[in-house]
């Protein structure tokens, strides 16, 4: 299953984990995105786009 974890630091700043299952593992970190944009470009950058994940926020 995919899936991408989600946090904002203290700065603000927006990171995102992404496991695939399958022991694939990549993070990334945005700033000054919205959760809907650094999503989008995250999708667009690992060739995810049109593939179900879910989406799950840390603390």
């Amino acid at each position: 299953m995919k899936i991408i974890f989600y946090y904002y630091n203290s700065t603000g700043t927006l990171f995102l984990s992404y496991s695939d299952g399958n022991g694939g593992y990549t993070d990334h970190a945005y700033v000054f995105y919205s959760l809907r944009e650094a999503i989008q470009q995250f999708r667009r950058e690992y060739g995810l786009q049109r593939k179900h994940i879910r989406v799950i926020k840390l603390y």
